[in-house]
């Protein structure tokens, strides 16, 4: 019982990490793991509040990358085929281009420990 308990355990704290190494404070500053509905699993800032995006994406259903062009900021939603999301904060004046791309390395990352 304790084994499982552990793995468990061990299975999550990968998650996570994989969420918060996808923040590098130069093309994203914030990232989240949102469940099938809506809720926040994960973040890595508590003035990150992804759970403000649920409206865009019951807006766009079949769309599998949202992104969102703020006056601070630019978000990202990734759909997994789990019904999870990650979604991401960037800088408006970044590198999207690498940021989707640290986003679809993280999308397959963490398949395995949803």
């Amino acid at each position: 019982m304790q084994i499982v308990m552990s793995f468990q355990r061990l299975k999550v704290n990968v998650g996570i990490k994989v969420i918060a190494d996808l923040v590098d404070g130069e093309c994203i500053f914030s990232a989240a793991l949102m469940d099938a509905d809506g809720f926040t699993i994960e973040r890595t800032s508590n003035q990150f509040k992804p759970t403000a995006m649920n409206e865009i994406l019951d807006l766009n259903p079949d769309s599998e990358l949202i992104t969102v062009v703020g006056e601070e900021s630019t978000i990202i939603i990734s759909k997994l085929e789990t019904g999870h999301s990650i979604v991401i904060q960037c800088p408006n004046d970044g590198n999207l281009g690498k940021a989707r791309l640290k986003l679809s390395k993280a999308k397959i990352a963490i398949l395995p420990f949803l």
